[in-house]
């Protein structure tokens, strides 16, 4: 699997698999969404680590700078990233 779109964007933060890291390259659109991402710490340019992913489209677990964030498949959708 390609870790960035043709368009250079980078891919879903779904792509990750457990273990995984990825640099943060693009936020969802809209400032409302952007502006949720950022309040949990999530911003263009950091490190994450995926934890877990929870069977039945449950949330993802991710690391942030040591802290873990739970989010919806959803919005995992819409933080592109680039693997590491």
């Amino acid at each position: 699997m390609r870790d960035v779109n043709p368009d250079g964007r980078g891919v879903p933060l779904t792509t990750l698999l457990p273990g995984e890291r990825a640099q943060i390259v693009a936020l969802g659109h809209g400032s409302g969404r952007q502006h949720h991402f950022r309040t949990m710490g999530l911003m263009e340019g950091k490190i994450v680590k995926l934890i877990a992913t929870q069977p039945a489209r449950g949330p993802f677990v991710i690391d942030v700078e040591g802290t873990q964030i739970a989010i919806g498949r959803g919005m995992a959708r819409r933080i592109l990233i680039r693997k590491l």
